[in-house]
């Protein structure tokens, strides 16, 4: 149970950015305010509320249970058969196999927490939440309300945010009151709001000529916004730009105050510098959806989920069980 448990956490986690508190813009400075709170569910919160949920199902099923087994014992006890063989028939027998099913709320509990993992993971892939109901393993349900005609697509009922659209440059201060600035020299973005062709990401990388400047007391860190011709993610351009930055002859008094530590929890020994590299790329870079209705559309899906595979497989499975049992 713990296991199902940590990966359903963990899930929900990713899902809801926990991930990324360093950032603090867009999208991810409202799930930082919400960070607490969820956090609090995740941890205090979730597990007792599932097994409040399974108690009040388990206990009524369990009393339904009893009182159809009573009353077939009744029935066999009708038909002249004593209380110990009406308890050895087949129907009595079934009913006993159910309760004692019941007898252990571990594995309900388990099961459900799986189920839910398995939920939420199917809406969830790289970073990006796809709105897709799947039928089954392949295919996808279109939602259809008997209109004359229905037009459907992948993203359907949500909002695409192009971030590269509002290119800005990077301004932050050190301890001393000195500033640093990340400005673009060159950039050049996908028109009318256009997701990237494969292959032709762009990635803020560090000009190769005169990378630094000093202009007004300001230090000026210089990028390019472009496809880079080798493939390369951003992440490792950070880190190339880093090494590079700290290591371009002169600016001593500055690339001091950029190499101090600024950690996380992942990276002990993250710099000043690679912190606000990772949040100006970041901010710049990440394309994202918006749903315009996620409460409703997830609603809607779980309920759906329930029906066509938890309650239909077990019903399947139980009709097969029935089935093979009468053939033998």
């Amino acid at each position: 149970m713990t296991n199902n448990l940590d990966k359903l956490k963990n899930l929900l986690a990713e899902l809801f950015m926990l991930d990324q508190a360093d950032l603090d813009f867009g999208i991810y400075r409202v799930m930082n305010a919400k960070r607490v709170e969820v956090t609090r569910f995740l941890d205090h919160d979730l597990l007792p509320q599932v097994r409040a949920t399974l108690a009040t199902v388990e206990t009524g099923d369990r009393a339904a249970l009893e009182a159809e087994k009573a009353k077939a014992i009744i029935a066999a006890q009708g038909v002249g058969l004593s209380r110990e063989q009406a308890e050895q028939t087949p129907k009595v027998r079934e009913l006993q196999a159910k309760l004692d099913a019941h007898a252990n709320p571990a594995d309900l509990e388990n099961e459900v927490l799986s189920d839910l993992a398995n939920f939420f993971r199917r809406y969830y892939s790289g970073g990006d939440f796809l709105a897709l109901r799947r039928y089954k393993a392949g295919v996808y349900a279109i939602p259809y309300e008997g209109e004359e005609v229905k037009l459907h697509w992948a993203n359907a009922d949500q909002y695409y945010i192009k971030t590269s659209e509002f290119l800005r440059d990077y301004t932050f201060k050190l301890a001393d009151g000195k500033r640093i600035h990340f400005k673009l020299v060159e950039a050049d973005t996908e028109a009318d709001n256009k997701k990237s062709t494969a292959g032709q990401e762009r990635r803020f990388i560090l000009c190769a000529a005169d990378p630094l400047l000093e202009t007004d007391g300001e230090l000026v860190i210089r990028f390019e916004y472009r496809p880079d011709a080798d493939k390369r993610k951003q992440a490792e351009l950070n880190t190339l730009a880093s090494e590079t930055i700290l290591n371009v002859p002169g600016f001593t008094a500055w690339k001091s105050a950029l190499a101090r530590l600024a950690p996380t929890e992942k990276n002990p020994n993250r710099t000043l510098l690679e912190k606000h590299l990772g949040d100006y790329t970041a901010r710049n870079s990440f394309d994202y959806f918006i749903h315009k209705d996620i409460g409703g559309f997830l609603r809607r899906e779980l309920d759906f989920y329930i029906k066509n595979e938890i309650i239909h497989s077990t019903v399947h499975h139980e009709f097969a069980n029935a089935c093979g049992a009468a053939c033998a």
